[in-house]
């Protein structure tokens, strides 16, 4: 136990940030819907106790809406992109016009 008049030891402060693209891949939305969810007063992104409110919200509503297990946020397979698939024309070629 440190003497009385002592000072205490030093402690550094932990400080924790977000941005509002964290918050939107918590919930499981676009940044977009996020933007209208603070438009209409759902969220106020600054607070953090409404950060929180929201993000249990969201949580419970998916649990209740479906599966239990269901990621609140996105799953590996959402954040990889497909590979693009080329579409062949439909077009028809001059040879292929002469052989019919």
């Amino acid at each position: 136990m440190p003497k009385k008049g002592s000072k205490q030891p030093y402690k550094p402060k932990k400080k924790f940030t977000y941005t509002i693209q964290d918050i939107a891949e918590l919930a499981g939305i676009t940044r977009n819907a996020l933007n209208v969810a603070k438009a209409h007063g759902k969220i106020d992104h600054e607070d953090f106790k409404s950060v929180v409110t929201f993000l249990t919200k969201r949580i419970i509503q998916q649990r209740l809406g479906g599966d239990i297990f269901a990621p609140t946020g996105l799953t590996e397979s959402k954040t990889k992109q497909k590979p693009k698939r080329t579409i062949a024309s439909s077009r028809k070629t001059k040879k292929t016009l002469r052989h019919k």
